[in-house]
């Protein structure tokens, strides 16, 4: 099955990046998703890695604008999420020729803010600023999620970093819902508790995950465990399934059922899915160490 989903990955590449579906023009999130899931048969060493990825990797970098985000359409708005991937694949996956696009990005990242409101509104805490999906606009939980495990993986020397992480992590623990786990915005609305949602809560948890003792983060934990199968994507189980593991979780079930579901996304052609799935189940090998602070 992963020799399958490998090759139809490759059959879709484009010179330079892959689309969300075959047929179509490059985008960023697909690309940073095959680039992170091909890596598992790539050697292991950084020189060998970048070779393999070059062309793909320079199809990023030559997205760059002067403020050093990466913007793929027209009208020109970067998407934070997907500058947040292209990031840590940066980090993973580049050579010294990408140092510059790499701290230029993340210099990027730094510099934006979603927007504050300045009021405190049954618990939650509008004055904290992570990261919008676009420039002027709220901050979400999961542009705020990639952004913040982003710059915890590039580790880069950018002004600013250490502040902005500080406050994205407390952004997060504000907005977990009653009993863990993340909505999209808010955990709650018009006084009315919002539910989690599995792929948003595997993602915050991706970015929590040096912050294990938090009490947030444990109850999310457990409220991902609790969650985990009843979301049927390809994307959604493969999030929970990468989140899990690096929490130290085990995952055997999703990993099967996941495994299931994966021809689903190969029918539709849904490459993004594909390599999430892919990259999901191939974490028994140094894959995991990709998505790990500190490592």
């Amino acid at each position: 099955m992963l020799d399958r989903l490998r090759q139809h990955l490759h059959a879709a590449a484009s010179a330079g990046g892959w689309p969300y579906y075959a047929g179509k023009g490059s985008r960023i999130e697909p690309t940073c998703w095959a680039l992170l899931a091909l890596a598992a048969v790539w050697p292991e060493d950084p020189a060998s890695r970048s070779r393999f990825a070059r062309p793909h990797l320079d199809w990023l970098a030559g997205l760059q604008s002067r403020d050093g985000l990466l913007i793929e359409t027209e009208p020109a708005f970067a998407n934070l999420t997907a500058n947040a991937l292209a990031a840590i694949v940066l980090m993973r996956l580049g050579g010294p020729e990408h140092a510059a696009v790499l701290r230029a990005l993340c210099q990027g990242i730094v510099s934006v803010k979603g927007v504050g409101l300045g009021t405190v509104e049954g618990g939650q805490d509008n004055t904290l600023q992570g990261w919008p999906w676009v420039r002027d606009t709220f901050s979400w939980v999961e542009p705020t999620a990639w952004c913040l495990l982003a710059l915890k993986v590039a580790t880069p020397a950018v002004p600013g970093a250490a502040d902005r992480i500080s406050e994205a992590e407390r952004l997060l623990s504000n907005r977990v819902c009653r009993g863990g786990g993340w909505n999209y915005g808010n955990a709650s609305t018009l006084g009315q508790d919002l539910r989690p949602y599995v792929p948003t809560t595997a993602v915050a948890l991706l970015a929590m995950q040096d912050r294990r003792t938090d009490v947030p983060v444990q109850q999310s934990v457990q409220r991902l465990t609790a969650l985990r199968s009843t979301e049927h994507s390809a994307v959604a189980l493969g999030l929970t399934a990468l989140a899990l593991r690096l929490h130290g979780a085990a995952v055997d079930d999703v990993e099967d059922q996941l495994a299931e579901v994966v021809r689903r996304a190969e029918d539709a052609g849904h490459l993004q899915a594909i390599a999430i799935a892919l990259h999901a189940l191939s974490a028994d090998t140094h894959l995991v160490e990709m998505m790990r602070v500190g490592a």
